[in-house]
């Protein structure tokens, strides 16, 4: 009786329990959708996101290219209409992909019954998959997230382009007389995004066009073939072309009208020998062809832009008999009966250079200009000459030669330049490429990575420089490629590796943390830690050229370390010049390298001069003042012929403030630097380095200090005025924190002008690192002023496109400086 007595009071109690929990279920539910009115609860009077219905106002599958929108209507509980405010707190988001969302207008608008429901608008411009995330109170609506596919648009001949090897446009084809060529299409929508597998055979029947036609009898017939196709393997389109003639041509290649992007082009064709020469060619060190030089445009005449096109000869129409090419040297040509009016050059083509050269009594050279085998040099045919040519790098006067090689001649340039590349993609492949190349220059294989001799070296702490000069004055070439075993005098350290490690890091800052007292090598153009360091005149430091050639042997030593991998990977600790590192790879240099080298001097009178509506007025000469150590009187240097009595005016300041860069960043210092190139490339040969603009060969070099996206946010200062680049901002950084050590050492070498930053990282940087509004230029590239540590943004669409733009620029835009 009494168990039966216990057992109903618990049954009671729990019960009671139970009833208790459902009543505050109850009343926190009807709190929450009634505000505690729990007859309208009854009723169904109250917000049910769970039938809620979602109307998209396109048709699937859409394409990209328009503003799109949807509705949300909403229901009570027993399916009467509810009239949405923003006091409910609906939640949008719309994504591409999993993490890039994108902008959107939300609106509160009525409908045909009378109620107001939401209406999300936004435009689409990049083909993906959309998410579409719809949320109240943490909870989904109905049928969320949605998933919608956005297609590319229609190919867009103006962003759809011609591509020879990675991403390397077609401006010129080679090709083997009766075999097929095959060039890819990167086929774009006006929005860039690729429109490959959603073209098929109509397109390529119908809408694509190509010519090929000779340029000086455009009318008289060419016998070819070609065919695009989409590639079943990779879905990309390509170009198939075969001609079955030789000699150079034209080509055109239109879509439904309009020339691709890069769509105009020059064709080569050689004949089987003259392919067969080409490809012997680039096992050639001493390879040149005998010219006439027909004219070399003088400094005043140069274009501002680097662009070359079709050239008309200026002379006479003289005929020229072909001289055969013959790699003896010079003294055993044979004179062909080229006009004698033009005077006998020879146009060598190494693996890094194209340089003319003329002979004194065939016995002494003297080099009449060079250009860098990279794709900023054009070599451009002249269409009523088949021996006419002009080379143009955009940076200094135009040579126009006449060759009757020239076919060949140009065959090769290209061949050699695709080479150097190494058909890469990205910088990544490119260094790769370099440390294969370097190791198969010296033979080395695994076996002997593994088997690596090493020498001793015994160092004093307190005379570093001194004592490894000494210690390695009579090494060879071989010799550096061995291990560097250290002893440290005085200590008892094993060298396992970390010894070497700590020698290299002091020996590079002894060398180029420049000045001090025992060591003055390198020189800063101001007193600031953080300026750019190039080689200072042994006149003036004191130092001598033996210094300069082991510092370039100990640079050349870190890159065949680096090539090795692993445990013997070793960086330069510095912060070089950009003019010092364009000439290690053989670039011009010109005064728009003083906007990272001595940045006080481009904005004080670089910028001013280039400013000025009236040079004339300040009285300048085509002079230099320099000022030798421990003097204060200057010593005057021309930097032409005459140069103290030629005043600069409007129409030369341009060509004097070349010649002044060259002068400071080149001439004055050039003993120095030649040292240094000899012991580089005693190791590292000159042609390897040839693929690398100056900013890459940097990060090779120096690599990139630790770079966080944190502490860059951090420590910058933003300037605009328009309240919508809060959002731009906010895909910046989003943007940033996903970036790879190797993309953020690119965007502070965009915006700083190098690599390198600080001891503390961004907090030391001066001036401070800051970000500022472009309204003007809305969706185009970002830009930089490298003096200031600025970086411009314009306002973008979405997350997605300031993506792609801002990696653009940190990767294309770096080269060379046409930075705002």
């Amino acid at each position: 009786m009494v168990v039966q007595v216990i057992i109903g009071l618990v049954f009671l109690y729990l019960t009671y329990r139970g009833i208790r929990r459902v009543s505050h279920h109850i009343s926190s539910v009807v709190q929450e959708r009634t505000d505690g009115d729990l007859f309208q609860y009854l009723k169904g009077n109250y917000l049910d996101c769970s039938k809620a219905k979602v109307l998209f106002n396109w048709q699937e599958p859409a394409e990209v290219g328009s503003t799109v929108s949807f509705k949300v209507k909403f229901f009570y509980c027993n399916m009467v209409p509810y009239s949405i405010r923003k006091e409910d707190n609906v939640m949008t988001q719309i994504s591409v992909g999993t993490s890039q969302n994108v902008p959107f207008v939300e609106e509160y608008v009525t409908d045909g019954d009378d109620v107001d429901c939401l209406q999300v608008s936004f435009t689409v411009r990049v083909s993906a998959t959309y998410y579409i995330s719809l949320q109240r109170n943490g909870v989904h609506l109905a049928g969320s997230p949605f998933k919608k596919i956005f297609q590319p648009g229609p190919l867009s001949p103006a962003h759809t382009r011609l591509v020879r090897c990675g991403h390397v446009a077609t401006t010129s084809l080679t090709v083997t007389q009766g075999q097929s060529h095959v060039i890819k299409i990167d086929a774009r929508d006006e929005y860039n995004n690729d429109c490959s597998p959603n073209l098929h055979k109509k397109h390529f029947d119908e809408a694509f066009k190509f010519r090929l036609y000779r340029t000086m009898h455009p009318d008289l017939a060419v016998a070819y073939v070609w065919e695009i196709a989409n590639n079943k393997g990779n879905k990309r389109l390509e170009f198939e072309l075969t001609v079955f003639e030789n000699g150079y041509f034209k080509a055109l290649l239109d879509y439904r009208g309009q020339p691709l992007k890069h769509g105009s082009f020059s064709v080569i064709s050689l004949t089987d020998n003259e392919a067969a020469e080409v490809k012997t060619n680039m096992s050639k060190r001493n390879l040149y062809y005998e010219c006439r030089l027909l004219r070399r445009e003088s400094p005043q005449d140069m274009k501002t832009a680097n662009t070359c096109t079709d050239v008309q000869h200026d002379g006479s129409n003289q005929s020229w008999k072909s001289g055969k090419d013959n790699t003896d040297g010079p003294k055993s040509r044979k004179t062909s009966s080229i006009s004698k009016n033009h005077k006998k050059v020879y146009c060598y083509i190494t693996p890094r250079q194209l340089i003319i050269k003329e002979y004194l009594m065939l016995l002494i050279p003297i080099r009449i200009a060079s250009f860098r085998v990279s794709p900023s040099t054009e070599i451009c045919l002249e269409a009523n000459n088949e021996e006419v040519m002009t080379i143009n790098d955009g940076t200094q006067p135009q040579i126009m030669l006449s060759c009757p090689r020239r076919n060949v001649l140009l065959a090769t340039f290209h061949s050699i330049l695709y080479g150097n590349a190494g058909c890469s993609n990205s910088f990544e492949e490119k260094v790769e490429n370099f440390y294969k190349e370097l190791l198969a220059h010296h033979q080395i294989t695994n076996a002997d990575i593994r088997n690596r001799p090493k020498i001793a070296l015994k160092i004093s702490r307190t005379d570093l420089l001194n004592t490894t000069m000494q210690s390695t004055r009579s090494f060879s070439s071989a010799d550096w490629r061995k291990y560097f075993q250290i002893t440290f005098k005085g200590e008892e350290g094993i060298d396992w590796g970390g010894l070497n490690k700590e020698w290299n890091f002091l020996l590079c800052q002894e060398l180029f943390s420049c000045p001090t007292d025992e060591c003055e090598l390198f020189q800063r153009f101001k007193s600031d830690p953080q300026a750019l360091t190039l080689p200072s005149p042994t006149s003036q430091s004191g130092m001598k050229l033996k210094h300069f050639d082991l510092a370039g042997k100990l640079v050349g030593k870190c890159l065949f370390e680096s090539a090795l991998g692993g445990q013997h990977k070793r960086q330069v600790s510095a912060r070089f010049a950009r003019s010092f590192l364009a000439q290690l790879i053989g670039m011009p240099v010109s005064y728009a390298h003083f906007e990272s080298d001595d940045p006080s001097l481009y904005t004080s009178k670089i910028l001013y001069t280039l400013k000025s509506d009236d040079v004339e007025e300040l009285e300048m000469t085509f002079t230099e003042e320099v000022y030798q150590k421990h003097s204060n009187v200057p010593k005057v240097h021309d930097l032409m012929y005459n140069g103290s009595k030629t005043l600069v005016t409007n129409s030369n300041k341009k060509r004097y403030l070349n010649l002044m860069a060259q002068f400071r960043l080149c001439t004055s210092i050039k003993p120095e630097i030649d040292a240094f190139v000899k012991g580089l490339t005693s190791i590292v040969p000159d042609h390897l380095l040839s693929v690398f603009d100056e900013n890459e060969l940097e990060l090779v070099m120096c690599g990139s200090s630790e770079i966080s996206a944190d502490d860059m946010k951090k420590h910058c200062t933003t300037s605009y005025e328009d309240p919508y680049f809060t959002k731009t901002l906010e895909w910046f950084w989003a943007v940033t924190a996903s970036f790879t050590p190797d993309e953020l050492a690119r965007l502070v070498q965009f915006t700083t002008g190098c690599s390198q930053l600080p001891p503390d990282g961004f907090k030391a940087l001066e001036p401070p690192l800051k970000i500022t509004s472009c309204l003007w230029h809305h969706g185009q590239l970002p830009t930089a002023h490298t003096c200031f540590n600025e970086l411009v943004l314009p306002m973008y669409d979405s997350c997605e496109h300031l993506s792609r733009m801002l990696k653009i620029a940190i990767t294309e835009g770096v080269s060379g400086f046409g930075r705002a």
